[in-house]
């Protein structure tokens, strides 16, 4: 059973969500990564890997079958492949020689392995490197022995692992299903001794996340990517943190994983500059339920924009200059923002946060925080039934509203888990006369948080040691008192795994909006102050 999914799996999977389980196969087997695709300089070199025996190994991948059409196609890439020398900063001299292959998840038809034989004969007779193949049937091998071991078996772990599989490429990531299958999967090791045996699941998950997002990549879904991703390396190291692993068991992991994060983000500001529609949905019209949907996927684009942003810059990424369709493209979703939800207070806060780093005048920051504050007290006032709790998701928010789904019986009345995050905010712009003037409504909701004994557990879906906090405002507050809240450095209330990974924060937060606390928001806010990259909008 488990090497028949590993091969559904690869006879499908394609080229970008190939690269990461193959480059997982290669560090499983013993190779240390040196490079992997997404390089600036490739050369015909997705892959540079030193094999266990020190030799330089460079890999070129593709997906499908190999006939004579495709080797014409891919002629000048392995000529750089085999002609061209793999340089990096570790590779202490140009190698005289060096390993080159050609990997496909097809088969590679006889015709063209004898072209590929004479072409090695004429390459080795011209000082160039042959040419070497790794196919199906020897990566379904390779694979097999590696990771095999690691799929599922019982029969409840393979009904939720198909039905993440074949979920529609265009829908959403179910993020909680998602995370909590690897949570799962990992947790299966706590017991187990072997630090081997732990560090090779670990070198496993990104195999099964690829797996379970085939469709998102055929449909190019970035969002639900950078989610499953973020959602994947924030598991990976919870568990590497509990069983005390050293990080050079998993740093290629996690740096790979990190790549792919990157690649995405930019991919996602492409497809934002290059929308024709300005997002909208012609086919439904303008009326109603569709003017909702249009406003919830412009707030989603620039939460998720934003939060690349701030992801980047704060990893010390340089975003550079965005191009002019792009930059016509954020008035429109800036315009139609929308909050339904306290799920869709992340990319609010994102793009709160962001702000400072593309240069806008503090003006502007303090005239969204205001709307954003006024926007929640709004639903609080007299008989208002509040905003639902990050713990609901937009999806399920709609749904209620529109009598479709499951109801909402809980009851959010004068309850918020993000109003104290946009509080401080303004503290920090100095905003006492505003605040002044909501206070009495703000002094009447519930300021709520959940606050774990351990804040790593936090990088968990579910924290099972922990407490809600809730807590109501004074109703004549200190403004001193504020400011002490607002100035104060929270780097030892927010997980440790995070705080030399704040960067990771703002994507985090958005694959898991009920982790979003006063206490990251304020830390990263503080943390990104240091950190504003010079970014044209």
């Amino acid at each position: 059973m488990q090497s028949k999914l590993v091969e559904n799996w690869l006879t499908n999977a394609k080229e970008l969500s190939f690269t990461a389980p193959f480059v997982q196969l290669l560090i499983a087997e013993g190779f240390t990564v040196l490079q992997s695709k997404g390089g600036v300089n490739e050369q015909g070199k997705d892959v540079i890997a030193k094999s266990p025996e020190g030799k330089i190994c460079c890999f070129q991948l593709k997906c499908g079958n190999i006939g004579s059409k495709e080797w014409q196609s891919i002629n000048d890439q392995l000529n750089d492949l085999t002609g061209i020398a793999p340089t990096h900063p570790t590779i202490a001299k140009i190698p005289k020689d060096w390993e080159c292959f050609l990997v496909t998840n097809g088969d590679i038809t006889g015709p063209v392995l004898k072209t590929i034989l004479d072409y090695s004969n004429t390459n080795i007779d011209n000082d160039r490197m042959p040419l070497q193949t790794i196919a199906k049937d020897e990566l379904l091998r390779r694979f097999s022995d590696a990771f095999g071991k690691f799929f599922p078996i019982e029969p409840n772990e393979i009904r939720i692992f198909f039905e993440l599989f074949c979920e529609d490429g265009d829908n959403i990531l179910r993020k909680q299903n998602f995370k909590q299958y690897l949570e799962r999967f990992l947790s299966n090791f706590n017991s187990i001794k072997s630090k081997q045996k732990k560090i090779e699941a670990i070198q496993a998950v990104p195999v099964i996340s690829s797996y379970m997002l085939t469709d998102k990549y055929t449909k190019e879904n970035y969002i639900a990517l950078i989610d499953a991703w973020v959602l994947t390396l924030l598991t990976i190291l919870y568990y590497a943190n509990k069983w005390s692993l050293n990080e050079n068991k998993y740093e290629t992991t996690e740096r790979l994983i990190l790549e792919e994060i990157d690649r995405l983000s930019f991919c996602l500001i492409d497809e934002v500059a290059n929308n024709k529609d300005l997002f909208v949905d012609t086919t439904y019209g303008l009326f109603s339920e569709p003017i909702l949907a249009h406003k919830l996927r412009c707030t989603e684009l620039l939460g998720y924009i934003s939060g690349a942003i701030n992801y980047l810059a704060l990893s010390e990424h340089s975003v550079g200059v965005v191009s002019k369709d792009f930059s016509e493209k954020i008035p429109v979703l800036f315009s139609n923002r929308v909050i339904v939800g306290e799920s869709d207070a992340p990319s609010h806060f994102n793009l709160l946060l962001s702000m400072p780093i593309i240069g806008c005048a503090d003006q502007t920051i303090i005239a969204c925080l205001k709307q954003l504050v006024n926007d929640i007290i709004m639903h609080h006032v007299d008989d208002g039934s509040g905003l639902a709790s990050p713990y609901y998701s937009t999806e399920q928010v709609v749904a209620h509203l529109f009598g479709a789904g499951d109801p909402i019986e809980e009851d959010f009345h004068n309850r918020s888990y993000v109003l104290w995050s946009a509080i401080l905010l303004l503290v920090k712009y100095n905003q006492r006369d505003f605040l002044n003037d909501r206070w009495k409504y703000i002094s009447k909701i519930a300021m709520e948080e959940i606050v774990a004994h351990d804040q790593n557990d936090l990088l968990l879906w579910r924290v099972n040691d922990a407490e809600m906090v809730d807590t109501f405002p004074n109703a004549e507050q200190s403004w001193s008192a504020l400011r002490s809240q607002a100035a104060k450095s929270y780097n030892e209330e927010i997980p440790s795994i995070l705080l030399k990974r704040k960067y990771l924060i703002p994507l985090m937060i958005l694959a898991m909006p009920h982790r979003l606390t006063p206490k990251l928001i304020m830390s990263l806010a503080n943390f990104s102050a240091k950190s504003n990259k010079d970014i044209s909008v």
